[in-house]
Order: C-alpha cells, then sequence, then structure tokens
C-alpha cells in the first residue's frame, strides 16, 4: 500500500504584494509628500476611506502629478498643504484634464498668477466647479453687465462667490429690480463691480433692504442710493434701528442722525461698541459736543487705536509743552494720512520736544 504524502508548498507572495509593502500608506503620503500634521493628514484621509488600497490608486492615478501642477503655477508649500488638506481629492485629479483647463481660463481672462493662486487657496470651489457649467456662464454672465475682461476679474477678486452659484438665477432679477425703480445701469455696474455679494442675495431680502433706502429718502438716480443700498443690505432692520438708538443716545435728534447716515451711510455699519467708544473718547477726551462730532461722522470710522488715540497723545504732550499754541484742534487733524501727519507736526517739535516722537510710534504699534 503505498503512502501518500502531501507536501504544501509555501505560496510565494505576488509582486504587488511586496509593492504594497514598500508603497507608502495614504496618511504618510500626506504628511511626508503633502506637509500635512499627523492631525491633519488622518482627518483627510477618513475624506478618502473609500480608497482601500492606496498603492494600487497612487500608481493609476500618480498624485504627484497633482502636486507637480500646483507647483508649476506658482503656489507656495504653504498653500499646497492647505488645499490637499482641505480637499484632499485633489490627488486623484486628472490635471491636464481637470485643472489645467480651468487654470488656463483664468489665466486668459486676466487673473495674474499670484492673484489666481491666492484666490484658489481661499476658495478651493474655483477648481472644483465646473468650467463649463458654472464658471464661463458666470463669466460671460457678468461680462453682459461690466463690458471688460478687467473689471470682471476686479468683481471676482471681490466676491468669488460668483463663480458659485447660477449668476442667472440668482443676480439677473435683483438687477432687473433695480432698472425697473430707475437706477442707472452705470450705477448698477459700479455695484456689480465694487460689492457683487449684494446683488446675489435672496429676493426677499434684498426687496427689503430696498425698501429701507427708499424710506431713508434716497432716489434711484443719484449715486449715493448705490452706496446706502450696499451699507444697508449689510444689516438687518433690527440692526439699523438698535444703531440708530445708540446715535440717539448721544442726545443727537432722530432727524439729524437720519440726515446723516443718508449722507454717509458707512457709518450704519461701525459695530456698537465701536460707535460707543469712539463718540465717547472724542467728547471726554477732546470735550467736543455730540453734535460736532456727528458734523464729521467719517471721525468715527477711524481707527481709535492706531490713529485717533495717538494723535490725541502728540495733541496733549504738545499742549502740556506750550507748544500747541491757542489754535483748537480739529478734525482735520485726524483726517491727513499718516505720511503728512508725521511729516507736518513731529519733526517741528523734535528739539522742544523730543519724547513726542517716540510715543507716537509706541502707541501705533500697540
Amino acid at each position: 500500500m503505498l503512502l501518500r504524502i502531501s507536501i504544501r508548498v509555501p505560496r510565494i507572495p505576488s509582486f504587488a504584494f511586496f509593492s504594497t509593502l514598500q508603497a507608502p500608506s495614504l496618511t504618510s503620503y500626506l504628511t511626508d509628500v503633502c506637509g500635512l500634521s499627523p492631525a491633519a493628514a488622518i482627518a483627510a484621509s477618513s475624506k478618502l476611506s473609500f480608497i482601500s488600497d492606496w498603492s494600487r490608486v497612487s500608481t493609476k492615478r500618480n498624485p504627484d502629478s497633482v502636486l507637480a501642477f500646483f507647483r508649476s503655477h506658482g503656489f507656495t508649500p504653504s498653500q499646497i498643504t492647505k488645499l490637499i488638506s482641505m480637499y484632499p481629492r485633489f490627488l486623484l485629479s486628472n490635471p491636464a484634464r481637470t485643472l489645467q483647463p480651468k487654470m488656463d481660463f483664468y489665466l486668459r481672462a486676466g487673473f495674474s498668477p499670484s492673484t489666481i493662486t491666492k484666490l484658489i487657496s481661499s476658495d478651493i470651489d474655483l477648481l472644483r466647479s465646473s468650467l463649463r457649467k458654472r464658471i464661463i456662464p458666470s463669466f460671460d454672465f457678468l461680462k453682459t453687465i461690466l463690458h471688460t475682461d478687467e473689471h470682471v476679474v476686479a468683481a471676482v477678486k471681490r466676491s468669488t462667490w460668483l463663480f458659485h452659484v447660477n449668476l442667472e438665477k440668482k443676480m439677473a432679477p435683483n438687477i432687473d429690480t433695480l432698472h425697473r425703480i430707475g437706477v442707472p445701469t452705470a450705477n448698477i455696474a459700479k455695484l456689480a463691480k465694487t460689492h457683487p455679494s449684494v446683488l446675489m442675495q435672496s429676493s426677499g431680502r434684498f426687496g427689503e433692504s430696498l425698501e429701507r433706502v427708499l424710506w431713508m429718502g434716497h432716489r434711484p438716480g443719484d449715486a449715493m442710493f448705490i452706496r446706502a443700498f450696499h451699507s444697508v443690505s449689510a444689516i438687518s432692520v433690527a440692526t439699523l434701528k438698535r444703531k440708530l438708538e445708540v446715535y440717539k443716545s448721544f442726545g443727537l435728534p432722530e432727524d439729524k442722525v437720519v440726515s446723516r447716515v443718508n449722507q454717509k451711510p458707512m457709518i450704519v455699519n461701525l459695530s456698537e461698541d465701536n460707535i460707543r467708544k469712539s463718540f465717547g473718547f472724542f467728547i471726554e477726551k477732546l470735550k467736543w459736543a455730540p453734535d460736532f462730532v456727528f458734523s464729521s461722522p467719517v471721525l468715527l470710522t477711524l481707527s481709535l487705536e492706531k490713529r485717533v488715540a495717538p494723535r490725541v497723545s502728540v495733541y496733549e504732550m504738545l499742549v502740556s509743552k506750550n507748544l500747541w499754541g491757542e489754535k483748537p484742534i480739529v478734525p482735520r487733524f485726524f483726517f491727513i494720512s499718516d505720511e503728512k501727519f508725521s511729516k507736518r507736526y513731529l519733526p517741528s517739535f523734535q528739539n522742544e520736544c523730543p519724547e513726542v516722537l517716540e510715543t507716537y510710534k509706541a502707541m501705533r504699534r500697540e
């Protein structure tokens, strides 16, 4: 009787097995090659959890070509790391087919390389949105309003959301409304270029803002209408009323407050805390009456820490040394540029009061 002896020959691992062992894992690729921190790499890899075999995917997709694409267009290492961290699926892209055509379009349109890399680093949807279905249609729509590529580029730099939405549905109805009430085409174009997000509001909110501006007495044909509309549309009705109450709390009559807001609508965009601090500073430090402060409302928009307080310190120091004279301090003292202020007020008193320059510089640095 013959005995059958079965000998099990060990299975030799395939080449693919060895290559998998040698290939970096997704997490290590994200840290070692893309520059992500370990925590960021784990978070990013979770967004690619559907990948079971990174070595096979990386061989097929060649993520190194994506990184090379970003580098070739001037993205800095930190920008590339940020992009991959926010959207790791970029690593699965075919740069020549999906990324390069968009970059070519932006550069042809007039975005400078440094500008477009900065915008993309802040808004990855500039590379994710469909070129044919979203980016080109939005660009073409804006050009019907703004007429030149340069002006369209300026608008997109203000709000990259212009390439996120269907402007025919989102912006066109609001523009039609402005046309119907008599806002000149040139003023609408200016609004679209400088504050395009205003025109992308929902029709309901857009209508409410329009009613408030008309209630304030602005005429659609005036240039100030667009400025007021931008300022008012940035806040709710309740917030606007609260801010008007803050101004009135300084003893200002309502009709004067509304009149001044009509002239300088940007003052409704100041925070309530900023209004109180600035008003209080001018009243307490300079003994100015609320009426006088409010006669030059731009004063309230100036930085209290960087401009107003340092200049008041210069004034007080010169007064204490009897170097200021009898002339009163006026709003223009705060309006002139830092360069002009430094040349006009500081060198003249260097000999009599050498500490004035250092005091001024120290306060501006704080």
